[in-house]
């Protein structure tokens, strides 16, 4: 019929064929709008069982006001032929997702299965079986919005009989088991099949993949639940979940589809916890200006009186160029360490002489374990003259004549050395006891940057998506937003809630939460990274845990789930 007139209806293009009508996109002349038209086959209108059966279809889903039952828009009759006009979503349903794209991840596998036990808690309130749940009757948008569509065989209490004496109505793979009998029609058998949809969901396959008609009854009637964890290892926090939700008995299982759907988002919290942390946290890390590189042997700060200095090797000892150009061991230091002489030009805490050495394997650059450690001095290439004799200058000038001459003998043998390369050494500010240095020695004394701490630059990766109404520091308005200063490291949009995670700039997080329906807030400190951007805070003064994830938002107390939020937009850096 695509292409044809149908009452007041320009039917476009066949969007999908079901077991009683055809299912069409749909130009309203009257309204102005787009739909979905779904027609009843004309070699049925003539049976009243199944126009009695599209008629309630259409009755229920008008009487289910729930954001993921597709609404109707109006039903009727055009020259004999049954019509439903409903909304028109764009997308595709989780049969077709599952067969291009394989299995979804947890969550998003609890988030469909959130979205539908929803719809069906709605219906059931209304005393409405759907009979029919099954991935080919949820439609899936593009953010996985998700939509339970087709009530073409919902039961209610009251309702007739349909079907003649030992037949069923649905689709074979999701049925419970008391479908096959004759048992009274409960609630508990949409539960057993949103049960199936997320075994199918987590795994890729349904429960108990059959081909006959026989092996589908008997396994539903006889075989235990099949265990996600045999196909995953990482889904054994949902094989308690599976085997509840499609128990043989109907009060074994889950009260409602909603609580099958708490049990799903509780078991999803710990198998995150459970997995290794495989994703790490953001990590930010402080910049630190450097110099540029030059050889460096190891890292020695002196603070204090020197000792004397060892006997210097005499001129006529020629020494290799290696030799020349390394610097000199220090006196009570091994030899073999080869450390770095860093001298602080800032004024020194007074107290017993420090000393901080290191021996270990030579580098290319120093590596610093603060950035408010001091930059190092240039490598000093001259053999270790005593430039800082300290106090004991003056003993050294009354000193006897042999002291003097191996004074002068160092002095000239420093000068022979400055003589390939000057080095540059800095001006030594020490507290009491005041330095003297020697007047050989050259006088010329480079700037040195001030050994005070040194700001830090900290910087963060940018957001990986956007979230409406929000930027780097959370939402503009109507929602939690960071301090000054404060990047956003996660923000979230829930149905019901605003999050952001804000990190301080010194490697810790606050989160911070509203509730959109009342305006209620909290902040909590040191939420705890749990990977692709998720959080889980914690309310010290109950233990309340806010657990973030792209999935949606989980409050848990006492291993009991206190709401489950399904998410719309995540965005993490």
């Amino acid at each position: 019929m695509a292409g044809a007139m149908f009452g007041r209806y320009e039917l476009r293009r066949l969007l999908g064929v079901g077991g009683m009508g055809e299912v069409y996109e749909a130009f309203d002349t009257t309204k102005d709008r787009v739909v979905a038209l779904k027609v009843l086959n004309r070699e049925l209108a003539a049976d009243p069982t199944y126009v009695q059966r599209f008629r309630r279809e259409s009755h229920a889903m008008a009487s289910v006001q729930e954001p993921h039952v597709i609404p109707v828009h109006d039903w009727g009759e055009v020259d004999g032929v049954l019509y439903i006009d409903m909304r028109l979503v764009k997308g595709s349903d989780l049969k077709e997702r599952l067969q291009q794209h394989g299995r979804l991840t947890p969550g998003e596998a609890v988030q469909v299965v959130e979205q539908i036990a929803a719809a069906l808690d709605a219906a059931h309130e209304l005393g409405l079986v759907h009979r029919d749940v099954k991935p080919a009757n949820i439609l899936l948008t593009a953010n996985l919005f998700a939509y339970l569509v087709d009530f073409g065989i919902a039961h209610g209490a009251s309702d007739p009989q349909l079907t003649s004496a030992g037949s069923a109505v649905g689709s074979m793979a999701y049925m419970a088991p008391e479908r096959f009998e004759e048992a009274p029609m409960t609630s508990a058998v949409d539960t057993y099949a949103l049960t199936c949809v997320l075994y199918e969901s987590l795994v890729g396959r349904v429960p108990f993949p059959v081909n006959s008609l026989a092996g589908a009854i008997g396994s539903h009637q006889m075989a235990p639940p099949p265990r996600p964890s045999a196909a995953d290892s990482t889904l054994s926090a949902f094989d308690a979940v599976i085997e509840r939700g499609m128990a043989k008995r109907p009060d074994q299982r889950y009260g409602s589809p909603g609580d099958l759907a708490r049990a799903a988002r509780a078991a999803l919290v710990q198998a995150e916890r459970d997995a290794p942390a495989t994703v790490p946290g953001p990590r930010v890390t402080p910049l630190v200006r450097q110099p540029p590189p030059r050889p460096v042997t190891g890292q020695t700060r002196i603070t204090g009186p020197q000792p004397p200095p060892p006997t210097a090797p005499s001129p006529a000892q020629p020494r290799p160029a290696a030799q020349r150009s390394a610097p000199q061991p220090i006196a009570g230091f091994p030899q073999s360490g080869r450390p770095q002489t860093r001298m602080t030009t800032g004024p020194q805490q007074s107290g017993p002489q420090q000393t901080r050495m290191t021996t270990g394997p030579q580098h290319s650059a120093a590596v610093y374990a603060h950035p408010s450690e001091p930059l190092p001095l240039p490598p000093q290439r001259n053999s270790a003259t005593p430039i800082l004799a300290g106090a004991l200058g003056a003993l050294i000038v009354v000193a006897a004549v042999g002291v003097a001459v191996w004074i002068m003998l160092s002095v000239n043998d420093s000068g022979d050395k400055r003589a390939d390369q000057p080095v540059p050494t800095s001006a030594v500010q020490v507290p009491p006891p005041v330095v003297t240095v020697s007047q050989d020695v050259p006088t010329e004394v480079p700037q040195v940057p001030p050994t005070g701490p040194k700001p830090t630059t900290t910087t963060v990766p940018p957001l990986n998506s956007a979230v409406t109404g929000a930027d780097g520091q959370g939402f503009l308005s109507g929602g939690p937003r960071c301090n000054d200063n404060d990047a956003a490291m996660t923000i979230a949009r829930t149905t019901t809630s605003r999050v952001v995670i804000c990190h301080t700039g010194a490697g810790r997080y606050y989160y911070k939460g509203v509730a959109v329906r009342n305006g209620n807030a909290i902040e909590l400190d040191d939420p705890v990274p749990t990977g692709g951007g998720g959080f889980t805070a914690t309310n010290p003064s109950d233990g309340t845990q806010y657990q973030v994830t792209p999935a949606g938002l989980t409050i848990t107390r006492d291993s009991s789930v206190l709401a489950s939020e399904a998410m719309l937009e995540f965005a993490h850096r």
